[in-house]
């Protein structure tokens, strides 16, 4: 590899990946009367309220697990009963954890449902209405809740508010770090990175968080598998190993 080797920018790698996978329709949403979530590829229309909750309640159930994980425990909530913030407000704890024991971490992801839950209803607002507040200072207030980190707020702003922030999650950085954007690729670091160098578009920052996630499924893996990664050329560990 030469030493003057440039990575592929952001927005040439979003093209690419766009143009391979096509769009993934994040996030995913159970309609009524449906058992799982579902994909919506292309989907513009308006986030109900219903899907909010589910976003949120999805959100957290994601954390240190996979999706497969978080989607059990969602589909046991709505089983239950348990398809808005209310019902999870009014739930005992105890059987909040219970439904959602598929997700590991349950008694402490049931601890913070109920405290966003409890925090929603205090705003005295729709999900729609509190999400649509002051971008910076919504973002701080949903951090300053408990077991709230920058991924689970910014995919609650992002899927469940429609607002632009970048969600950057740890397929994100190891992307950022072999393809050579940022050598300590943390998530305020990679996050700035990308926001400074894609347009500005709710649209594009889901699709573009989906086809990371797709990428790193299918090639940018623990142990990465280069052959017919379409951003192969412009990435600094797979030019350096090919």
């Amino acid at each position: 590899m030469s030493r003057g080797f440039a990575p592929i920018s952001p927005e040439r790698a979003y093209r690419r990946l766009y143009s391979r996978y096509g769009a993934q329709g994040w996030w995913p949403t159970t309609p009524r009367g449906a058992r799982a979530p579902r994909y919506y590829p292309g989907r513009n229309a308006r986030v109900s309220e219903r899907d909010r909750a589910e976003i949120c309640m999805g959100a957290v159930l994601a954390q240190n697990t996979n999706w497969s994980n978080a989607e059990k425990a969602l589909g046991a909530l709505h089983r239950a009963g348990v398809w808005a913030m209310q019902d999870i407000e009014r739930a005992a704890q105890r059987n909040l954890a219970s439904l959602i024991r598929s997700s590991g971490y349950f008694r402490q992801k049931a601890r913070k449902l109920k405290t966003f839950a409890r925090h929603a209803a205090s705003r005295g607002k729709t999900l729609g209405r509190w999400l649509s507040g002051p971008l910076p200072e919504l973002r701080r207030e949903i951090l300053g809740l408990w077991g709230v980190g920058p991924e689970t707020a910014d995919s609650i702003l992002l899927y469940a508010g429609g607002r632009p922030a970048f969600v950057v999650d740890a397929y994100t950085r190891r992307l950022a770090a072999r393809l050579g954007w940022l050598r300590r690729p943390d998530y305020a670091r990679t996050q700035d990175y990308l926001v400074r160098r894609l347009p500005k578009s709710v649209r594009l920052y889901k699709e573009f968080h989906a086809l990371v996630v797709r990428l790193a499924k299918e090639h940018c893996r623990a142990k990465p598998v280069c052959g017919g990664c379409p951003i192969l050329d412009g990435c600094r560990y797979g030019v350096a190993h090919a």
